[in-house]
């Protein structure tokens, strides 16, 4: 049984690591409409302040960014290569187009 353990562990990470080397949908620089976006693996920057991400969770065909002190944002992409920001906090949604 521990053996069947470690294994199980070591292949979740060996998954982990994997899916973590390629870049994420989101990834990359976006005009957002009111400013430009830009969204790594670890950070958002809204046009104006570094924000670092503590969790992403696939949600439907999107995915849920988390940060420090509870906010969340939801980004999705559509089928035109456009992407869909939305936060719940606010209410706020654009549509950003890619830059890079």
């Amino acid at each position: 049984m521990r053996l069947l353990t470690v294994v199980s562990l070591g292949l979740s990470l060996s998954a982990g690591a994997a899916l973590a080397s390629e870049p994420l949908a989101f990834e990359g620089r976006w005009d957002c409409e009111v400013a430009q976006f830009t969204f790594t693996a670890d950070s958002y920057n809204n046009g104006s302040d570094d924000m670092p991400i503590t969790d992403i969770a696939a949600d439907g065909n999107g995915f849920t960014l988390s940060f420090e002190d509870d906010y969340q944002l939801h980004v999705a992409l559509n089928d035109d290569g456009t992407l869909y920001w939305f936060s719940p906090v606010s209410g706020d949604s654009f549509t950003c187009t890619r830059l890079d």
